[in-house]
């Protein structure tokens, strides 16, 4: 499992760590003011739509587009090496 800083643009940029797992991508924040699935956000490989390189204002993130419409984009400390460790894991998963 990959880790990497990241904060996820909700409200505001919300601090935590997001990881590459086997079948999933998960972001974690000890943040207690936002709801419980923000908290723990899990994204499996098989409900992602696409990942785009995308820009917050100047900043660059990633934008995980999900089948159901939702949208999440996150400020990923190292963006590249995630990219490509992401592409990696989702096309070993298939």
């Amino acid at each position: 499992m990959k880790t990497y800083l990241a904060s996820l643009c909700y409200q505001g940029l919300l601090g935590g760590a997001v990881y590459i797992g086997d079948d999933r991508v998960s972001y974690r924040t000890g943040k207690i003011t936002v709801p419980p699935e923000i908290r723990a956000l899990d994204m499996p490989f098989c409900r992602i739509r696409g990942v785009e390189r995308t820009r917050l204002a100047f900043l660059p993130t990633v934008t995980f587009r999900m089948q159901n419409g939702r949208e999440w984009q996150l400020l990923v400390f190292g963006r590249g090496s995630f990219l490509k460790n992401l592409e990696k894991a989702m096309e070993e998963y298939v």
